[in-house]
């Protein structure tokens, strides 16, 4: 079974549009997943129906028991992350700062604190309308630790896949390259770069490369939107081929994304020219990792 992660280094590239695509277009048994799991959205274009959740819980948070405290203030007093203040003479764990360390567990005579595992967000896996099963995630708002999430769907995609005997695995990965997209190169076996003509888009395929690098994954290269600029196209292929990049494919700017986008479907079943690209595509990602 083969990973293969898409990436942008940004958001708007078209990474997802193409992701789905490929998943319309592939005669071969995969999976999908989504690992922007800040802001997941692979379902929208792609799901049929939900065949089972479940929530992803990770570190811990204090508790405080208000019939136990009797506000003496200990806990606000030594907590290194001002998590915990007396308020209405009790003790009032914020969320937000508390780091799980246990240390007010351990001080508070009145044994009033403790622990609990921490609910970061929800896995869910679905059924697309062309039979491959999607795996997502969506981040609880104002909880961290996306790079451990995007590490749980990929745990969960390769459980499923392998009990499908799916052959390919493929990832949308997150924009940008923090954590989540450091995640989501873990263990695959291709990284695919969808970059767009601009100044912005080409500086941010050049920082998600130098990160790829460090992994030392083969990588490809799909240039999309591949007529709104030639110099800065130009540039982008001259890059790529430095640095050894497979060009993949271009897609030149369609409209035919945003009315796909509008129906809810993938450009592939939208628009036959879309659909031929995509199969190329894909026909070229399979002679780069086979």
């Amino acid at each position: 079974m083969k990973e293969l992660v898409i990436l942008s280094g940004k958001g708007g590239t078209g990474k997802t549009s193409l992701t789905g695509s490929i998943a319309y277009v592939a005669k071969e048994k995969l999976l999908l997943a989504d690992c922007d799991v800040d802001a997941s959205n692979m379902h929208l274009i792609t799901s049929k129906e939900k065949l089972h959740s479940r929530e992803y819980k990770n570190g811990f948070t204090a508790n405080v028991d208000a019939g136990l405290c009797t506000a003496c203030g200990i806990c606000e007093k030594e907590c290194a992350f001002d998590a915990i203040h007396i308020n209405n003479e009790k003790a009032v764990v914020n969320e937000m700062f508390c780091e799980g360390c246990g240390l007010c567990v351990r001080l508070c005579p009145e044994k009033a604190i403790s622990l609990s595992e921490m609910r970061v967000g929800e896995i869910t896996v679905y059924m697309t309308r062309f039979n491959k099963k999607l795996v997502s995630a969506m981040m609880d708002s104002k909880r961290e630790r996306s790079g451990k999430l995007v590490s749980e769907v990929k745990n969960v995609a390769r459980d499923e896949a392998a009990s499908e005997n799916d052959e390919y695995i493929i990832l949308d990965g997150p924009p940008g390259i923090g954590c989540p997209a450091i995640a989501s190169l873990g263990r695959v076996d291709y990284a695919l770069l969808v970059a767009e003509p601009t100044m912005t888009g080409y500086h941010d395929m050049v920082r998600i490369h130098e990160l790829i690098k460090h992994f030392r994954i083969k990588t490809g290269l799909v240039v999309n939107k591949s007529d709104i600029n030639a110099n800065m196209r130009r540039k982008i292929l001259e890059y790529g081929s430095k640095e050894s990049i497979s060009l993949i494919g271009e897609i030149e700017y369609d409209d035919a994304f945003i009315e796909a986008v509008r129906r809810n479907i993938t450009a592939a079943e939208y628009s036959e020219r879309l659909k031929d690209k995509t199969m190329k595509i894909w026909e070229n990602i399979k002679e780069e990792i086979k």
